[in-house]
Formats: C-alpha cells, sequence, structure tokens
C-alpha cells in the first residue's frame, strides 16, 4: 500500500517540502503520494508585501494558485484542518473529512498576536497581509511629516530584518520627496543580550548602524511594551513614552489555533511548538514533522522563510529516506537573507551550525554582509516573482487549474 505523505499548510514550507517530496516520488518511482491542504486557494510571498506598501505593486503578484502545484504530483485540498489526532495518526477538515497518514509534516507559520498588547491592534500601519499592505500604502503616500515611530513588541518577530527594511525605505522615500520626518527605531533587547540592530550578527549590525545614522533615525531600546493609545497617539513602554504621527508595527508571533494545545505547544514558549532536532520532529512522534515558523525558534533557528525552506527540505530528505528514495539526506545549508535597506539592499549570508551538546541549530555569531547595492532592490523582487510564476503556469486567478 501506498505511504501516504500529508502536508499541512500552502506557505513556503508546506509547499516546498510537497514539491521535493512529488518530484523524489515520480523520479524514483516509489509507493507513496503526497496531499497538501491549505485553507487558503493561494500561495503567498509574504516578502512581496513590502513591495506592496512601499512601491504600490499589486497583490495579485504576491500570490498563485496553490492549485497549480497539481501539475508536479502534488494533490492540492482547499479546506481547513480543524484537529489532528497523533495518535490515530488522522486529521479532520472544516468540511467534515478525515484524512490519514503515514507521516505529516505540519507548516502553519504563526499568527499576528495584536491583541497581546493593549491599543495595538487599533493603532498603526503594518504589512503583515495583504489588505493592511494597501491601507499601509495609502498611508505613506498622503503622510505630511512629523515622527514616525517604527515599533517592535517583542523578540523574536517574523522577518529579523524588517524593521530595518521598513525604517530604511521610508526614510529613503521622505528624504527623496523632501518631506521632514523624525524617525525613531524602537525594539527591545532579545532574551541572548542581543542589540536589536545585531539579532543579525555584529557585521550586518555595524552596516545597519552606518546607514541609521546617515538617515538621521534613532534607535531606542525599550524594556518591555506596555500599551499603545491610538487616540493620544502614545506609545508607552517600560522605560519611555513615545508620542507619534505614524505609527508603524511589527506583529507579536502566537502560535495558531491548530497547534494551540498540548499536543504541540512548547511547554517553556507557548508562542511556539515544541519540536526535536536536528530534522524538526515532534518529540513524540517521529512521523510528525514540524518545519513552519512555529518551531523555528524551539529549534535556534530565525522565523523567516529560508530558514523555514531549509528546515522544510531537511525533514523532507528524513521521509523520503523511509520510504525508500536514493535522495542524500539534506544537511542544512547556509541561509541567506535578501534585504531592502534605504535606495538599495543588501545579501547578508549566515552560516547555520547545529550544536549537538545544546540540541539547537547556531547562527546569530555567523553572519556578514555579501552584497550590498541598488541591484539587490531588483534580484530580491525577480527571485520572489520568479518562484511565483513557477505556480501561476497553468492555474487561474481563482486558483483553479
Amino acid at each position: 500500500m501506498a505511504k501516504k505523505v500529508l502536508v499541512i499548510g500552502g506557505g513556503v514550507g508546506g509547499v516546498a517540502s510537497s514539491l521535493m517530496m512529488a518530484e523524489e516520488i515520480r523520479a524514483n518511482k516509489l509507493d507513496a503520494e503526497v496531499t497538501l491542504i491549505s485553507k487558503s486557494p493561494y500561495h503567498y510571498m509574504p516578502p512581496l508585501w513590502l513591495d506592496v506598501a512601499i512601491d504600490g505593486i499589486s497583490v495579485e503578484k504576491t500570490r498563485a494558485p496553490l492549485k497549480a502545484i497539481e501539475k508536479y504530483g502534488v494533490k492540492t485540498v482547499i479546506d481547513e484542518v480543524t484537529s489532528v489526532n497523533l495518535a490515530e495518526r488522522s486529521v479532520t477538515t472544516a468540511t467534515g473529512r478525515t484524512y490519514t497518514y503515514d507521516y505529516l509534516v505540519v507548516a502553519l507559520g504563526t499568527v499576528n498576536g495584536w491583541n497581546v498588547y493593549p491599543g495595538l491592534a487599533e493603532a498603526g500601519y503594518h504589512n503583515y497581509d495583504p489588505e493592511s499592505a494597501q491601507v499601509f500604502n495609502r498611508a505613506i503616500k498622503t503622510f505630511k511629516g512629523g515622527r514616525i515611530v517604527v515599533l517592535v513588541p517583542e523578540l523574536p518577530h517574523r522577518c529579523g530584518v524588517y524593521p530595518l527594511e521598513i525604517t530604511t525605505l521610508l526614510a529613503n522615500y521622505y528624504k527623496v520627496k523632501n518631506v521632514k520626518v523624525d524617525i525613531k527605531y524602537v525594539a527591545p533587547i532579545s532574551l541572548l543580550g542581543y542589540h536589536p540592530l545585531d539579532i543579525l550578527g555584529p557585521d550586518i549590525g555595524r552596516m545597519a548602524r552606518r546607514i541609521l545614522e546617515e538617515y538621521g533615525v534613532e534607535v531606542i531600546v525599550h524594556k518591555g511594551l506596555e500599551r499603545v493609545d491610538p487616540e493620544k497617539r502614545l506609545v508607552v513602554t517600560k522605560n519611555a513614552e513615545l508620542e507619534y504621527d505614524m505609527l508603524v508595527k511589527v506583529p507579536p508571533p502566537r502560535l495558531p489555533p491548530l497547534l494551540n494545545n498540548p499536543d504541540f505547544r512548547h511547554e517553556k514558549d507557548e508562542r511556539f511548538t515544541k519540536v526535536r532536532t536536528p530534522h524538526f520532529q515532534h518529540p513524540d512522534y517521529d512521523e510528525v514533522y514540524l518545519t513552519g515558523e512555529h518551531s523555528m525558534k524551539p529549534a535556534g533557528l530565525g522565523l523567516a522563510g529560508i530558514f523555514v525552506h531549509f528546515a522544510s527540505l531537511r525533514a523532507t530528505s528524513m521521509i523520503l529516506e523511509e520510504i525508500g528514495s536514493v535522495y542524500s539526506l539534506y544537511d542544512y545549508p547556509p541561509a541567506h537573507c535578501v534585504a531592502y535597506v534605504g535606495n538599495g539592499g543588501f545579501v547578508g549570508s549566515c552560516e547555520v551550525h547545529y550544536d549537538a551538546g545544546e540540541g539547537r541549530y547556531k547562527w546569530n555569531d555567523r553572519c556578514y554582509v555579501t552584497i550590498r547595492g541598488p541591484i539587490v532592490k531588483l534580484l530580491k523582487r525577480t527571485f520572489y516573482m520568479s518562484w511565483l510564476g513557477r505556480f501561476k503556469f497553468g492555474g487561474n486567478s481563482e486558483g483553479e487549474l
């Protein structure tokens, strides 16, 4: 009987895992099948939502119909998984269907915990979903000047370089437009003791300091966010109060509802799932792999698509080996961060290494800048759109073949 591989989540992790699995099944004529379940009919590329906010590109350019990956051999189900029975190896969806599995890959990401801090949900702008990115774009274009506060409530957060990106992009935009702004970058020190500019390593931190100084941006390290007052336009932290004319906010990461239960929730940090490294397995179920953003921090990695992508390939290679593939086990490679800064961008490279003694991956201490310049912005956008182009071929705007 064919082995059933079930993948939950239509983001970077779920799609990367499904494609690798399907291609190896076909190439090696394995007796296995892969099914991906996603509640969204689209595969989105969230980094492009920054382009929606800053440059006004259309939301359609940031997504592709998920059903299009069926031409690669992935059975795709547009439905929402509402429960997982780990003991019986089954999942149930909102439409009442039950799917059994021999292997399960969970890559659901995190949700935006705006309600964690009083007033945060009601205040400010962000581009962590396509609709909000469009609202943010209109606010950017009509802003007449004043104080901009870029607020990071807590660490870690999705895409560690994002606050630097949005801060310098706004600074450069208003400089070119000749609009007077006073930008404050407000963020906490990490639990590991990293200054907010050093979470991607000291080399990238030095570059960030130089760029922010050139734009006249003040970095304020807060000791914990208490609340945001939308009416008074006030950010209140444990050591500072800041008035703002525009607030740009970064979401606190929290678990998706499906994973917010004892079967998955991490005992020491309830924002994330438990996970066993180095292969990203569930601590109690070898056949269950957790490769979304929800498991990256416990594994020692950052909350970003590049880490999720490589974690998914590592986990998938384990499954493939067990079902008979000749594919070699996928070792975790160096990760590359391609980011916008000011009028250009940079590529940061992080040498990821696994510390068996601590049972965690490490990367912060081995990150450095490899390329910087205007061409990086073009390279970043081209890469993401090329990735989506692979899936758009053969699909229509309604997410069907």
